[in-house]
């Protein structure tokens, strides 16, 4: 029955990373340069669903730039044509708008709480002129960093069971965004324009998807 439930949300995963990616690509021009903030180590044997966006890259590699915390030196000898950077989190080492594009799949929910959320928007909105970045929906009945069914909806619960599950481990390591917070965090931010896109399965919203600028005049 585990290992039925963990095909059933691989696939789920997959077609969710495969909607979001085709909407991106709907948006973007082929001759435009884009970040991939949050790019993961790959080890041997990875999962396909580890950087995704990097393994489905339809553009020449030359266009691209992966940004990651983590040592990525068996990503870049994995992907020998692509650029890779890693850093220490905060302030991104780049020039302003050095970049077309920004996209980021669920890694806004990892930075921290709000405050932390709004920066880490508006270090992608500094160095592109566009920014397409996705986050699960806090309410949709299972939290899929976790698999827990509806205590993720109550921070409090969600906070005291990460605690008691992951000692020594950061219990705001996973901070969800519903749409009502994600609206505020954009509001607060430099985004000069933005839309909130809800993704559904089954007539329920799993994740959002935001596409922003902060100047009106490049958003899409």
């Amino acid at each position: 029955m585990a290992s039925r439930a963990g095909v059933l949300k691989s696939r789920v995963m997959e077609m969710s990373r495969t909607r979001k990616v085709e909407h991106f690509y709907s948006l973007v021009r082929a001759n435009e340069t884009l970040l991939d903030v949050g790019v993961s180590a790959e080890g041997p044997g990875g999962s396909r669903h580890r950087n995704y966006f990097l393994k489905t890259f339809r553009l020449d590699p030359c266009q691209y730039t992966g940004l990651g915390i983590q040592d990525l030196k068996s990503t870049q000898e994995r992907f020998p044509g692509f650029r890779f950077v890693r850093y220490a989190g905060g302030r991104f080492p780049f020039e302003d708008k050095q970049f077309d594009w920004v996209f980021s799949n669920a890694v806004i929910e990892h930075v921290g709480d709000e405050s932390a959320q709004i920066a880490f928007v508006n270090e992608m909105l500094r160095v592109a002129h566009r920014v397409y970045f996705t986050t699960p929906y806090k309410f949709f009945p299972v939290e899929a960093h976790t698999n827990l069914l509806l205590v993720h909806w109550s921070d409090a619960l969600f906070r005291r069971w990460m605690r008691r599950t992951w000692p020594g481990a950061d219990p705001h390591a996973i901070f969800l965004l519903s749409r009502r917070r994600l609206a505020r965090v954009m509001r607060a931010s430099n985004a000069a324009q933005f839309n909130i896109v809800s993704n559904r399965l089954f007539g329920l919203v799993m994740t959002m998807t935001i596409i922003c600028s902060d100047s009106a005049d490049a958003c899409p």
